[in-house]
């Protein structure tokens, strides 16, 4: 499989070297000259390839060089298509089928003649640039071995510690000394703004201010804006962040206006002392709409906003209030810390070649974090013994290029740098995150499945093609490239996104290799040659003629953000690979999904906000195809999918839970994401045990589940990772796992939800790699304690206690869930104790209680020992009625005076619980974030 993958500096040769070999093999009736013109073709093509990837590695092409090896990637892509359609047209290439499909096959084979013809004469021409040009003349390329990569905890504690960041704590005390001095006019509105140019870490402060003033105020808020911001999803993004709950219960016209959001969050707020943080401010319209929702209400409310823009700084503090922070470079000494520390765990650890890194490269840094950190990664990935090349190259570089640039263009510089480092193979990943609208966050499953789609990612070394993509995604985390964005219950990386300094150098960079056509509401980046992979952004109609001209017949990947009335066609396409479609739908909206079936390549589709009722029945000519993600029901009904229409080397298939699913599961033996499958009866439970590659599986589970043990049984004894059941109405509970016995090696996340056990089961301490657990039982013992608290990877726990405690409450012992980091609890009274060293990484505490029938005393010590958690940063503490007289007070339509007295004595005694609550949480010592609620 490697000698197929697509490159952004090779093109598609490599596909089409292989696809020449398979096309000469197989028993297709092709003429005998034709024959040796494929040959003949396939040679002068495979001496193309090796002189691009030498033109690959090198730092800067001339005209000449750039305008070759444009041709010849062109020719690759028109050679590639001719083949594609020429194979799908004559199936498997067996003549001994009929004497209509024979006839069909000569004319398939006389229209290849031509074309094969035509492209030959191309590819001589091509060939005699190269000679004329003599391109081959001082051309070297170079290679380096692969190696596994995980990823470098050094990032992850650079953006999120901040005890490692640097330079950051005299401009955050001086903004916080801002933000909270007693002075005439505290008690008023005051917004803070920080600017500076791209990269110099407006974010990284700006959050920073943010951790530890947020406990202060009663709401808080943390949105980016970006360039070309959606009003309607900043203000829904903030009322969401401040705590407003009844989103859902406004009509389509009020989500959809601006200035009713800015009526509701202005109500909302009218009452709070709130901190909002709007963070990359562009244009001052956006902020002139965006400052109408924060309501003077004279309470000490704060707004920070960043951006690059100095004018625009002086715009956001308009009030003798306010106060412009202006965000400037590092010095020498910590740009060199800041440098040691990219590389090196600790300053201690760093060899002595690292330590004495040249004061002329970290002075041409110029004191920017992302210029230091972008230089620090490229030296971070290379051996000891080639660092003096390594510092004479980028000393060079750096003197040549930077010494009479701006910042930004140092960045860029900087940027291209670190991008001409980068294989040939991380080059195509990298460019391809072009795609995604600015300040999108990118999740890394995601976009592993499209790379794979898109066919960038070989296997290698044994790894199955999804593993080798996951190797490059970490890679691109640890050379800076790329920024974390945030991790899933079992600490894993969940999302990415991208500076906006590296997105306008990737939007540069795939306009001149013609990677990616991108058309949003502002311009077109459509070139001279025919469009490959097309991402289209669009909220208005300005750009209905560029889609309504393009040819798209040969386009491999579209994606589209933006409502339905300004997609095109589907008909327009009909080589794609990769098909993403996430549609704004109002209710006006119609768009029905047709012409998928002639996708025939496709090996990626995913869908949000159509309906899909059509999309269904044409699935079954998708024979590539690997993915299939439907996101979000249409509301209007159940849907069918017939299993028997799906490839059945399809590796995921997401859907929602309202599809229903016939026709056999078992035949669906590649899978290996699978969610949320619906399980109605013994077959299809009994046939979820066939699927032997799967690694992550969602069930949801309705009425006889006497065969679900065994089928577990045989996919614990395979690949199976996440599992997580839902146990639906009328179905029994799940004490037929109390038996299972899953293998110690394999699971990491195991959900079981509204299915209680009776009690906590021992097998659970098998699992060794568990790191995500979640489960509700109906009692819980010591022992059940001693259970969870045995498992040593654990990071998240969920527990739910419906009935009976240890009379001592549940006891955290001084030895237990050493790992853990977030635990959430739920039972009827707050029965926890924390010995000294339990739990000693916990960052998130959350508990529900029901708050009836807990007498609560001044001297009740509840949550005790809470002071020993000390890494907690958050408490979330809810407090709400669950009790059968509540539903008949609100139903009655004439109150009796017992049912109100009920009423009465539930509030207050929830009351006293909130205040105890307080209490407790006022013993710790650290300055947490805490959050109670009560719902009556």
């Amino acid at each position: 499989m490697e000698g197929v993958m697509v490159s952004v500096s090779t093109g598609v040769i490599n596909s089409v070297l292989n696809k020449f070999t398979t096309l000469l093999e197989k028993e297709y009736k092709l003429i005998k000259d034709v024959k040796k013109d494929i040959t003949s073709l396939r040679d002068e093509m495979s001496s193309m390839n090796a002189l691009l990837v030498k033109m690959s590695n090198m730092e800067e092409l001339d005209v000449q060089q750039q305008e070759w090896r444009n041709k010849v990637r062109e020719l690759a892509y028109d050679t590639e298509d001719c083949i594609d359609i020429f194979m799908h047209k004559l199936g498997d290439g067996d003549v001994k089928k009929g004497l209509l499909h024979q006839l069909k096959a000569l004319k398939a084979c006389y229209n290849i003649a031509n074309l094969i013809v035509k492209l030959k004469s191309r590819a001589v021409e091509v060939s005699h640039h190269r000679h004329r040009y003599m391109l081959d003349d001082g051309i070297s390329g170079s290679s380096g071995n692969h190696r596994a990569v995980a990823i470098d905890p050094r990032i992850q504690a650079l953006y999120v510690e901040t005890s490692n960041l640097v330079g950051i704590d005299e401009p955050r005390n001086k903004i916080i000394k801002w933000l909270v001095e007693e002075k005439e006019g505290a008690h008023q509105l005051k917004v803070v703004s920080i600017v500076g140019s791209g990269g110099m870490g407006k974010t990284t402060l700006a959050n920073q201010v943010y951790i530890k003033c947020k406990q202060q105020f009663d709401c808080t808020a943390f949105i980016s804006v970006s360039q070309n911001p959606n009003l309607v999803k900043v203000l829904t993004n903030i009322l969401s962040e401040v705590g407003y709950r009844w989103l859902h219960r406004l009509y389509d016209s009020q989500r959809d206006d601006v200035g009713k959001l800015i009526d509701v969050l202005r109500h909302h707020l009218e009452d709070k002392r709130y901190l909002i943080v709007i963070d990359d401010i562009w244009k001052p319209e956006a902020w002139n709409i965006i400052k109408c929702s924060f309501v003077e209400n004279n309470l000490g409310s704060r707004v920070i906003a960043t951006t690059r823009i100095e004018e625009l700084a002086k715009i956001c503090c308009s009030s003798l209030q306010d106060h412009v922070y202006r965000i400037y470079p590092l010095n020498v000494p910590d740009s060199r810390k800041l440098f040691h520390r990219r590389i090196c765990v600790s300053e201690d650890a760093c060899p002595d070649q690292l330590i004495r890194v040249p004061n002329n490269i970290i002075e041409k840094c110029g004191g920017v974090p992302l210029v230091i950190l972008s230089v620090a990664s490229i030296v971070a990935q290379h051996e000891e013994v080639r660092l003096e090349k390594t510092w004479e190259k980028i000393n060079n570089f750096l003197a040549m290029q930077l010494e009479t640039s701006p910042y930004l263009e140092w960045m860029r510089h900087v940027i291209n740098l670190s991008y001409n480092d980068l294989s040939m193979e991380l080059k195509t990943c990298m460019l391809y995150l072009g795609i995604f609208p600015e300040d999108h966050k990118i999740m890394k499953d995601d976009l592993i499945k499209r790379w794979v789609a898109e066919g960038f990612v070989g296997e290698k070394h044994g790894w199955c093609m999804e593993k080798a993509a996951e190797d490059y995604f970490n890679e691109l985390i640890n050379r800076s490239m790329i920024q974390i964005d945030g991790y899933d219950d079992c600490g894993e990386v969940i999302s990415c996104r991208l500076h906006d300094v590296m997105l306008d150098f990737i939007i540069s960079k795939s306009i001149e290799e013609n990677f990616i056509t991108i058309i949003n509401d502002q311009h077109s980046t459509k070139g001279s040659f025919e469009i490959r992979r097309l991402s289209v952004q669009v909220k208005s109609s300005g750009c209905d003629h560029l889609l309504a001209n393009m040819a798209l017949t040969q386009a491999r990947s579209f994606n589209f953000w933006g409502p339905a009335q300004l997609m095109c066609s589907l008909s327009k396409f009909q080589l794609l690979r990769v098909l993403c479609l996430d549609v704004f739908v109002s209710q006006d909206d119609q768009y029905a999904i047709s012409n998928i079936s002639k996708l025939f390549q496709l090996r990626y589709l995913r869908i949000r906000g159509i309906e899909c009722k059509e999309l269904l029945p044409q699935l079954q000519s998708l024979q590539y195809l690997k993915t299939l993600e439907i996101l979000e029901g249409d509301g209007k009904g159940r849907l069918q999918l017939d299993i028997r229409k799906l490839s059945s080397t399809l590796w995921h298939l997401i859907v929602p839970k309202t599809v229903k699913f016939f026709g056999g599961i078992a035949r669906m033996r590649a899978l290996r994401t699978l969610a949320t499958l619906r399980l109605t009866d013994e077959e299809s439970i009994k046939e979820i045990g066939e699927l032997s590659n799967l690694r992550d599986l969602k069930l949801e589970l309705f009425g006889t589940l006497g065969l679900l043990l065994p089928s577990l049984c045989r996919l614990g004894t395979c690949n199976l990772q996440s599992l997580t059941i839902h146990l639906g109405h009328f179905s029994k509970r799940l004490d037929i796992l109390a038996c299972w016995s899953p293998p110690p090696h394999q699971l990491h996340r195991f959900h079981v939800l509204d299915c209680p056990f009776s009690i906590v089961p021992e097998w659970i301490a098998l699992l060794h790699k568990l790191r995500s657990l979640e489960i509700e039982v109906v009692a819980v013992s010591r022992d059940g304690i001693g259970v969870l608290a045995s498992l040593p990877s654990l990071l998240h726990l969920r527990l739910h206690v419906q009935g009976n405690v240890p009379e001592e409450g549940v006891v955290i012992c001084g030895t237990a869930f050493q790992n853990l980091k977030e635990f959430w609890f739920r039972h009827k009274v707050p029965c926890l104790t924390f010995e000294a060293g339990a739990m000693p990484r916990l960052h998130c505490l959350s508990m529900e209680c029901y708050g009836y029938g807990h007498k609560v005393g001044q001297d009740d010590t509840v949550l005790a020992g809470i002071e020993h958690l000390g890494s907690v940063k958050v408490f979330k503490l809810q407090i709400y009625r669950w009790h059968n007289n509540y539903g008949e007070f609100r139903a009655c339509i004439m109150v009796t005076p017992e049912v109100a007295r009920a009423h009465e004595l539930q509030k207050l005694e929830m009351q006293n619980l909130l205040d105890a609550l307080r209490r407790a949480v006022g013993k710790h010592l650290g300055s947490p974030q805490i959050i109670l609620e009560t719902k009556y």
